[in-house]
């Protein structure tokens, strides 16, 4: 019995030797890998030192390039937007356009008078951009610009259809029939460079008359052209 428990505690203390030095031998692999990691680690952070050193100067050319770039982007956008806007205020202010007749719905003459007198066309078929006032009878220009104008009349026998149209208070063109029997009509038309603020309107003649009913033959028309 004596020699077996020898052996035994021999067999038990080779155990320990074995398992001493496997061990051993582990923490000796893994110490090794551990070093080898932060070998690693400190190769990859001079890298990237390295790196930044050597890239960093061109990546902030770079962020400052696309800085200035985004910059010029939307400057231009503003620039583009406010000429969008402009186009869109002067496309509106183009939109001028009326027709008017002399009678709102009765019938009868106007005139005549021993001076010239300023018609009134009531009857309103367009007004775009409300420049003509139909409470006057005068059309003044929103924005500089060509305009064109015509103007009908139409009248009874025995008295002579006359008016003209006037820039400003200024005779431009004007219009005139006349005949024993019947009734007559005569129109004309001009187109003109306005300023802002100019006025146009038609004025009877002296001594003459002008005739319209429901049927709207003495009209008073303009629309702009285009700006200047």
């Amino acid at each position: 019995m004596e020699s077996r428990l020898r052996a035994s505690e021999s067999q038990i203390e080779e155990l320990k030797r074995k398992n001493e030095e496997e061990l051993k031998d582990l923490k000796t692999s893994f110490d090794s890998q551990v070093e080898n990691l932060k070998m690693d680690y400190q190769a990859q952070a001079v890298n990237q030192s390295v790196m930044e050193a050597r890239f960093g100067s061109e990546l902030e050319e770079m962020k400052t390039k696309n800085n200035e770039e985004l910059k010029d982007l939307k400057s231009s956008f503003k620039i583009t937007e406010g000429q969008v806007k402009n186009l869109d205020k002067e496309n509106q202010e183009r939109k001028v356009a009326f027709s008017a007749s002399l009678s709102a719905g009765g019938s009868g003459h106007t005139g005549p008078y021993s001076t010239l007198f300023p018609l009134v066309y009531k009857h309103i078929f367009t007004n775009i951009g409300n420049a003509y006032k139909p409470a006057t009878g005068i059309f003044t220009a929103p924005v500089r610009g060509v305009y064109q104008f015509r103007f009908h009349i139409h009248g009874q026998s025995g008295r002579a259809v006359a008016v003209e149209l006037h820039k400003n208070g200024h005779h431009i063109a004007g219009t005139f029939a006349d005949q024993s029997q019947g009734s007559v009509s005569s129109s004309n038309g001009v187109s003109l460079l306005l300023e802002v603020g100019d006025v146009v309107s038609i004025k009877l003649h002296h001594h003459s008359w002008v005739f319209d009913d429901w049927l709207h033959h003495s009209t008073f028309s303009g629309h702009m052209l285009f700006s200047v």
